[in-house]
């Protein structure tokens, strides 16, 4: 059996569809049969809270997984589709802890069991290089950078792509960006075709050949704490997730 491959979903500005990629990609990649497993280590929760999780206080979230080391599969709820690891505020209570005592390699530590139960593993980061971002990114086999097709995300991004750079370096040379995708894509303006064209520039062999189009479906089926495939599978949000899906899948 293939060793799952760690996908982290990853930029430091909130807002330009990380989570809503992250969880997704984890449901269009098991409606595709690959098995796939979502972990949200993002303090927000929001992946979770997208799937409808409600976090009891009894419920197993990724924070008792980094500090505990138990099974993984223990840690694991399955919901419309989707197999995930989830996460909330309580989080940031381990912050300094992991980043003093236990280092980068605690998440690899804790994910590594399950290597041979899915094909992916997509991992939805916080909106910061931070501790958990770190460890994400220490475990991770490539990369999706999510933008948002503004001028102040080109900016953002800039920096984004210093700070991986700089930790695959020092971290984890292996690791690559599998690619940079550009959402909530206005085809009524030319701002965002103005964008695009610029990400393809600076990006020619990196940009995703979809683009995740502006639709209220997506906040739709967020309100509604489903996956865009569980809400409306058949409208033109879901074809665009669908289009991400394949080409992930196709190389």
């Amino acid at each position: 059996m293939k060793t799952a491959k760690i996908i982290s979903v990853t930029n430091q500005k909130g807002g330009v569809g990380k989570t809503t990629t992250a969880v997704n990609l984890a449901a269009g990649l098991n409606k595709k049969g690959r098995k796939t497993l979502l972990v949200d280590i993002d303090s927000q929760g929001n992946a979770s809270a997208a799937l409808g999780l409600i976090i009891e206080d009894d419920t197993r979230t990724i924070k008792d997984l980094l500090m505990n080391r138990q099974d993984p599969r223990d840690f694991i709820t399955k919901v419309d589709s989707v197999e995930i690891i989830p996460s909330n505020n309580s989080l940031k209570d381990i912050e300094d802890t992991l980043l003093k005592d236990k280092g980068f390699e605690t998440f690899n530590d804790s994910v590594a069991p399950l290597a041979n139960d899915y094909e992916y593993i997509i991992v939805d980061c916080p909106p910061s290089v931070n501790v958990f971002t770190k460890n994400a990114l220490k475990a991770s086999h490539e990369i999706i950078i999510p933008v948002d097709v503004g001028y102040f995300s080109l900016l953002g991004l800039k920096q984004l792509l210093e700070e991986i750079e700089r930790f695959k370096m020092e971290l984890n040379p292996q690791m690559e960006i599998l690619g940079v995708l550009a959402c909530k894509y206005d085809r009524r303006t030319s701002l965002s075709a103005q964008i695009y064209e610029t990400l393809k520039q600076s990006f020619p062999d990196k940009l995703f050949k979809t683009y995740i189009r502006l639709n209220i479906d997506i906040v739709r089926a967020q309100i509604a704490q489903k996956s865009i495939f569980g809400y409306n599978n058949k409208g033109t949000a879901a074809q665009d997730y669908n289009s991400l899906t394949e080409e992930i899948i196709n190389g």
